[in-house]
């Protein structure tokens, strides 16, 4: 492609997936390789210092890492079309890259986060587990590698007990509410009674004109 002809935003977009489709497939294995037992301590540990990670620590790997597993797999796609990407296409892509692997590392869910319109796409959420638990969910863009090699079950269980927690803890909360309301009743009723008791007459709870 010759460089005076910038691509169509319908050509930026396609070639922009096909990248994204090239990095996550890449970087699925990549990342599971880093995480082979014999390796593991010496290379991708560091990575993994960040137990609940920042946006910033996305960047925070070591160099070996930084080669194999960050800039082998995003150039993956650029390097399949050679001279059919622009470079225009090329810098929008790596910009798509480094904003998808800091909204992965940042911790929150951003309900606005463009990332998120992505079909089968993970999250904060969902790599945050990885470090936490540091285990499964390998994949970058997409889940669906995950899915494949069943290398997200994990995090989906831990989800399930989580909303379990979570559904118990609201009802022991209905529980006790419910049991304050009986006792503050059951309370007025004795202390009434005690007053009728005292003064001889019955007590008109009713309100008066």
């Amino acid at each position: 492609m010759e460089t005076d002809e910038i691509p169509s935003p319908g050509t930026l977009a396609l070639t922009i997936l096909f990248c994204m489709f090239c990095e996550d497939f890449t970087f699925h294995f990549s990342h599971r390789f880093l995480h082979w037992k014999p390796i593991y301590p010496y290379i991708h540990k560091l990575h993994h210092t960040y137990t609940s990670p920042i946006g910033i620590a996305a960047e925070y790997a070591h160099p070996v890492e930084f080669v194999l597993g960050n800039m082998m797999t995003s150039a993956m796609g650029p390097l399949l079309l050679g001279d059919k990407i622009h470079t225009l296409t090329v810098f929008a892509w790596m910009a798509v890259r480094v904003g998808e692997t800091l909204d992965g590392h940042c911790g929150y869910d951003f309900s606005w986060s463009p990332y998120r319109l992505i079909p089968f796409s993970g999250s904060a959420e969902y790599h945050d587990f990885h470090h936490s638990a540091n285990v499964g969910n390998y994949s970058s863009f997409f889940s669906i590698w995950d899915t494949v090699f069943g290398t997200n079950k994990d995090y989906f269980a831990h989800i399930e007990d989580r909303n379990k927690l979570e559904e118990a803890a609201k009802d022991a909360r209905e529980r006790r509410a419910k049991g304050s309301s009986s006792s503050l009743t059951a309370s007025i009723s004795n202390a009434e009674t005690s007053s009728e008791e005292s003064s001889g007459h019955p007590i008109d709870t009713k309100k008066t004109k």
